[in-house]
């Protein structure tokens, strides 16, 4: 899995849910308060998916590593 780079919109960095694949993005919005999600316009247009990047970051950190060590107990 691929750590994204943030978009810097306004002063805040964030991440779009579409930059990640189907299951990244399951995954990640299952773990996420709903509130979490938040719409920025940007250049006249509405981003409707955006999650600050400290929150996905945590997550990545978090989740990656844990998933990772899951998947090298199951390959035993």
């Amino acid at each position: 899995m691929t750590k994204l780079i943030p978009m810097d919109i306004k002063g805040e960095k964030v991440i779009q849910l579409a930059q990640l694949t189907i299951d990244q993005a399951n995954d990640f919005r299952s773990w996420l308060p709903q509130s979490s999600i938040k719409t920025i316009t940007f250049q006249g247009m509405e981003i409707n998916d955006c999650v600050p990047f400290e929150t996905y970051n945590y997550w990545f950190r978090t989740y990656h590593v844990l998933s990772r060590h899951y998947e090298t107990i199951l390959d035993f």
